[in-house]
Formats: C-alpha cells, structure tokens, sequence
C-alpha cells in the first residue's frame, strides 16, 4: 500500500490566490539505493581491499625484518660495549636456534652459559660471513676485541616473509643493510 505523497513544507502560502494551491504544491519523492547501486558500492570497495592488503603485508613484513635486526644488533652494540669496558674480548656464536654472548674467556659458569641471547624461530635462519677470514670456513663465532674493533662480518637472515643482510664495518661497528625484503 502506498503512502499519500508528502508537501514540501511551504507549499501553501498565507494568502493563496484562486489558483495558486495547486500549483504550489511539490511531490518530494522518497526513495532508497536499487539493487545494482548497493551491489556497485559493495564490488567498488572490494576492489579497494585486494589492492591495499598486498600492500598492508608488505609493509608488515618490512616492520617485523626491521625489528629482527633491531634486536640483532642490539645484541652486536652490547658485546662491543661489554669488551670496551670490562677489557676482555667477548663472542658471538651461533647455534641452530640462535646466537649467543659470552666473553672469550668466561669466568664463571654464568658467563660460560652466555650472558645474552637472541632467538629465531623454526622457520628463521640467521649466519654469518666473514669476507676477510684466511680460511674457506672459519668458525661461526665473531669476536669483539677489547679496543672496540672486530672483524668485518656480513650477517645475513631470512625468515617468514622476509630477509636482510648486514655488512659490518670492523672499526666503526655501523651495519649498511643490503637489503629488506620479502621472500
């Protein structure tokens, strides 16, 4: 059933001529959004949302490979820290879940366990080359002198998503990352 057309307010004036109510008056037509206008907005928003996620991942994975080497050089700034101010030299070794601090020549059992340690998960790889190393294969540790200096490591991780590689300047200890990017 429908419903008596509406008066736009102010369509009957005070003093309406002879004539003048049914000219004045004005139909408002009342009406919604059809069918193929809802379904257009709905494909036009979709559209939108497969173009932003790829976007949205990447930008995800960026954070969490930026965050990994965050925590990885934190943990290269605290063995050189550690060998500068206690005088003794201090490694970094790696082991399949992960990479380990300790001082060259522990003291004590603490320090033989490691003092520091950075995780990876199943799925994370994180080694090391060094480009200057007199053998085809040296050991996986890097040493930390108690004069601040190291030798010139690359250090190269990938993991879900993503992956980077760090070049390690042996005087200045400043990482240039290679690249950060997804797999």
């Amino acid at each position: 059933m429908k419903s008596a057309p509406q008066l736009h307010p102010g369509a009957f004036p005070e003093n309406p001529g002879p004539f003048r109510p049914a000219l004045a008056i004005q139909w408002i037509r009342c009406r919604g959004f059809t069918l193929i206008e809802i379904c257009l907005a709905v494909f036009i928003s979709l559209m939108l949302i497969t173009l932003a996620v790829p976007s949205i991942e990447r930008l995800l994975n960026e954070s969490k490979g930026r965050e990994t080497f965050d925590r990885f050089d934190a943990l290269v700034r605290h063995a050189q820290s550690l060998a500068v101010t206690e005088r003794r030299p201090y490694l970094l070794e790696w082991d399949d879940s992960g990479v380990l601090m300790r001082p060259e020549k522990p003291a004590t059992r603490e320090e033989e366990a490691g003092l520091d340690r950075v995780d990876y998960g199943e799925k994370e790889v994180c080694d090391i080359d060094f480009p200057a190393a007199l053998v085809k294969k040296p050991s996986r540790e890097w040493i930390f002198w108690p004069s601040g200096t190291c030798e010139p490591a690359t250090v190269t991780y990938k993991g879900k998503g993503e992956s980077w590689s760090a070049d390690y300047d042996p005087l200045t200890l400043q990482a240039t990352v290679m690249n950060n990017e997804k797999k």
